[in-house]
């Protein structure tokens, strides 16, 4: 009996034991991020490679995504409660990528309303192993399960906590997924752009499309923030949006010159590299990827006149 007690402990014991050393990062007021690494989900960075962020109001807490693990979501509002203890009150997902919404469990049991897109639910099926409790493994990943949303955002959403008001929308049918949400602080010219915008590392576009995404980036330069909050990457100047989106244009350039040039599909990684933008983290992993995604899509594209 004491055995199994000591087992059981030290079991407990373990899936505590991953220290994400959180440290929130003010970027507007009222407005604090955790800001991930630029680089692939492994069992030493515990899945933290994603932003997200807690909004604070007169009447609590409003998070944007939240996070890869149970654990880095209590550790995340054990950090904020530091700053000021208030409950949270909404957690919005911005998109069905489990590196966004794994913690999600936990603030369901404090109490949050989960605000999510279409596809949270449609993709994520109860008992499913998730990308996170494969690449992290038990230790790392815990007892975190899938949980439902309490409100599915079919298109927008307005929200009014306390002096805040949180415009949530799906600027385009297909973007980096199916169901892309952005969030906008009008109040104070906050935009959330979720993985519709990266800063410093190369997007990935095997749920997305490329089209859809420069058609995303250009609803969202029609806000005029002041600050941008990327889904990956550490600046939130408004200029990030700029910076993407000539990743994502010349990406398509090349490719249509492939195409026009009679490139093959099994050529046009050789053919186009976009060496300008080889500085960027996870281009060695991602662009070659990215390339012939666009490719496929592209293929069939007709441009509109």
């Amino acid at each position: 009996m004491l055995t199994k007690l000591l087992c059981s402990a030290l079991v407990i014991v373990s899936l505590e034991a991953y220290d994400y050393a959180l440290q929130p990062k003010k970027v507007a007021e009222g407005v604090y991020c955790f800001f991930g690494k630029l680089e692939n989900i492994s069992k030493e960075n515990g899945g933290n490679m994603v932003n997200t962020c807690y909004v604070r109001t007169k009447e609590g807490y409003v998070v944007i995504d939240s996070g890869p693990t149970f654990a880095y979501a209590k550790q995340a509002y054990l950090r904020m409660q530091r700053i000021s203890k208030l409950p949270v009150k909404y957690v919005i997902t911005t998109h069905d990528h489990d590196d966004h919404w794994m913690g999600n469990g936990f603030y369901k049991s404090q109490g949050a309303l989960l605000i999510g897109p279409k596809t949270y639910e449609q993709n994520i099926i109860k008992g499913m192993q998730t990308r996170m409790e494969s690449i992290l493994g038990k230790e790392v990943y815990g007892s975190a399960g899938i949980v439902p949303l309490d409100r599915v955002v079919e298109q927008n959403l307005t929200l009014k906590v306390g002096e805040k008001t949180f415009e949530i929308s799906q600027p385009v049918p297909q973007a980096h997924t199916k169901g892309d949400l952005i969030v906008w602080i009008p109040e104070q010219s906050v935009l959330f752009g979720g993985d519709l915008v990266f800063d410093g590392r190369v997007t990935s576009l095997r749920d997305g499309s490329l089209i859809g995404s420069l058609q995303a980036i250009n609803k969202l330069e029609e806000y005029h923030p002041k600050v941008v909050i990327p889904g990956h990457g550490y600046r939130t100047q408004a200029d990030i949006i700029v910076a993407y989106q000539a990743y994502l244009k010349d990406l398509k350039k090349a490719v249509l010159e492939a195409l026009e040039s009679d490139v093959g599909l099994e050529e046009v990684t050789k053919k186009v590299t976009l060496p300008k933008y080889r500085d960027l983290k996870l281009y060695d992993v991602l662009n070659a990827r990215n390339i012939t995604d666009a490719y496929r899509e592209l293929e069939m594209y007709e441009e509109e006149e």
